[in-house]
């Protein structure tokens, strides 16, 4: 998935390199702007049984991640990146740090600070949602399409504005 990432860079016009902390130094092909520092996290692999739906919601990605919010030296973006089920393609979150830990405090019962991080995103019906702390009733309630959308569209665990949004916060 790295070389996607890169191939994906290349064609959004970042130029970029990799740096000795394992982050991506980028910036935009043909503006004199500020590098950002972004670290790729790769999904880890996927049990169907475990991280897929326990109440037959249609899936088309699943993306399990394991990272910690706690150095010194962090990078100002995240990019999360899991495989479509169907289609086989890469699919990428892309969240700065600052957007992320807002949302993860906000969800209290999965964040304490200086803790390692587990996220589960489901990519659904072009929705990306964070379903980390979805029991099997939590995913009924949230998830189960309903006359006006899903319950779970106007909440913290919607990251739908996040994917594959390359607009990557610039600093002239």
């Amino acid at each position: 998935m790295k070389s996607i990432f890169e191939k994906e860079l290349s064609e959004q016009c970042f130029v970029f390199k990799e740096t000795s902390d394992g982050y991506y130094s980028i910036t935009p092909k043909n503006r004199i702007v500020q590098p950002i520092s972004v670290q790729l996290i790769i999904s880890r692999p996927i049990i169907q049984i475990i991280h897929g739906s326990q109440n037959g919601n249609e899936i088309d990605g699943i993306g399990y991640f394991h990272f910690s919010l706690n150095s010194e030296q962090l990078p100002e973006y995240f990019v999360f990146a899991f495989k479509h089920i169907r289609n086989e393609s890469v699919q990428f979150m892309i969240i700065s740090i600052e957007e992320l830990r807002k949302r993860l405090k906000k969800n209290m019962i999965r964040y304490r600070s200086g803790e390692n991080i587990e996220l589960k995103l489901w990519l659904m019906d072009e929705h990306i949602y964070d379903t980390s702390t979805l029991g099997c009733e939590g995913e009924w309630y949230y998830l189960s399409k309903g006359k006006g959308g899903r319950m779970i569209d106007r909440t913290i665990w919607n990251y739908t504005s996040f994917w594959n949004n390359w607009v990557l916060g610039s600093r002239e």
